[in-house]
């Protein structure tokens, strides 16, 4: 896979996920940031690596914090359709 693009609104969510635990504790939106980079290098190196929960949409369940990265595979791009706070209602970002 040469990349990975983002929805403005899975961008919207990684940085107010960031931010809320920036609040929480300073210093824990850094490790929110490299937890979330480091799924994003093993999307990248195995795309296939999560199973797909609907159409062509997979699913990483990050285990240091409640999100979900899903994805799509498009071309030669990975497609990141949200930063999903796990404890959220799941169809919020239905249309993405």
């Amino acid at each position: 896979m040469s990349g990975i693009k983002f929805h403005q609104a899975a961008k919207n969510e990684f940085f107010a996920a960031r931010d809320y635990y920036d609040d929480l504790v300073y210093g824990l939106g850094k490790i929110f940031i490299n937890e979330t980079e480091r799924y994003f290098e093993i999307i990248k190196s195995n795309p296939l690596a999560y199973p797909i929960i609907k159409k062509n949409v997979r699913k990483a369940v990050m285990k240091k914090f409640p999100y979900s990265i899903l994805y799509r595979l498009e071309s030669n791009k990975i497609y990141i359709l949200a930063i999903a706070n796990n404890k959220r209602k799941p169809f919020y970002r239905r249309n993405r």
